[in-house]
């Protein structure tokens, strides 16, 4: 196993104002450097800069490569494998099945962000990323993520006010969307601990904060999934939902998204919320009816964004010493 070598540089003035370390001989020599020759540099979160000659850093960003072998009678694995190597930042796919399980390559696709079959052949198929990582960061897939939430909520509420079985159609047909970024959004994440110089480009100060970004993420796409299972039920049974229970839903929604970008005032206001949804009702009425159920788990899916409000702080508060 070998050593890190360590070496000791001055830092020499150049010129006016330019600054310049020497790059340590034997190194520069192993990896045929001279004068004239390109590095990369990039800097980290924490100050560090690593530094690579250009070749060997294009080489490491070329991008990751898998392969995926199923044999017959597999195909529902084809979904289930691509999407979890996407979501581990794999690049590029290459997908060995029968040709049945492969017919599911092209509504998956839809399902993915930035993803194309670029290459196809008896027995095989090749998928790749073409998304560009930087173009959306944590923050942009979020609010878009609450904002599909919020789409949903107002086609439920248009349902409740008389609106056509439309309304509801589109509920279920955006839960595809909000998996998407999901998807998305756990990607960027394998990224960034992966590459952490990747950190600010994606709009995080610290990979401390991925995790209670997942949290968050993964509430709303949730919340997605309880809509689904109200537009079904509401179409499936033919019932309205009462206005009230889309207010509260609406409201709570609200201020956990408010919550969770700024915190205290509204999560206070969001417990008190919930809080007063389930004192009013015996837990036989709420499981006695779907309509009661399903809005007592949005309500409290909102609550939990508290939890990841409460991580977030953590992370970015300095811990005091005793």
């Amino acid at each position: 196993m070998s050593s890190a070598r360590i070496y000791v540089r001055r830092i020499q003035r150049v010129g006016y104002s330019s600054l310049s370390v020497s790059l340590p001989k034997r190194w520069a020599k192993s990896w045929g450097l001279d004068k004239g020759s390109r590095v990369i540099i990039r800097e980290l979160p924490d100050g560090t800069l690593l530094l690579a000659p250009e070749s060997r850093a294009s080489a490491a960003s070329s991008g990751w490569k898998a392969l995926l072998e199923l044999p017959d009678g597999a195909e529902a694995e084809v979904e289930r494998g691509v999407i979890a190597l996407y979501e581990a930042g794999y690049d590029a796919v290459k997908v060995v099945a029968p040709p049945s399980a492969l017919k599911a390559l092209s509504r998956l696709v839809r399902r993915l962000s930035g993803v194309e079959v670029v290459e196809e052949g008896p027995g095989y198929a090749v998928l790749e990323v073409v998304l560009d990582h930087a173009s959306l960061g944590f923050g942009r897939i979020l609010d878009r993520m609450a904002s599909l939430v919020r789409a949903s909520l107002e086609d439920l509420a248009g349902y409740a006010g008389g609106a056509g079985p439309e309304s509801l159609d589109r509920v279920v047909l955006r839960d595809d969307e909000l998996d998407k970024f999901y998807f998305l959004l756990v990607r960027q994440a394998s990224m960034c601990f992966r590459k952490p110089h990747l950190l600010r480009d994606l709009g995080l100060s610290d990979s401390a904060e991925i995790l209670p970004s997942l949290y968050y993420g993964k509430t709303l796409e949730r919340m997605g999934d309880t809509l689904v299972q109200l537009a079904m039920y509401a179409k499936e049974s033919g019932r309205r939902m009462a206005a009230d229970l889309i207010v509260r839903m609406r409201e709570a929604f609200y201020l956990s998204v408010i919550a969770f970008k700024e915190g205290e005032e509204a999560a206070s206001k969001l417990a008190a919320l919930h809080k007063g949804f389930f004192e009013g009702r015996s837990p036989a009425e709420i499981i006695g009816d779907p309509y009661l159920s399903l809005t007592g788990n949005f309500l409290s899916l909102c609550l939990d964004v508290l939890d990841a409000r409460v991580e977030l702080e953590a992370v970015k508060r300095p811990l005091l010493a005793r």
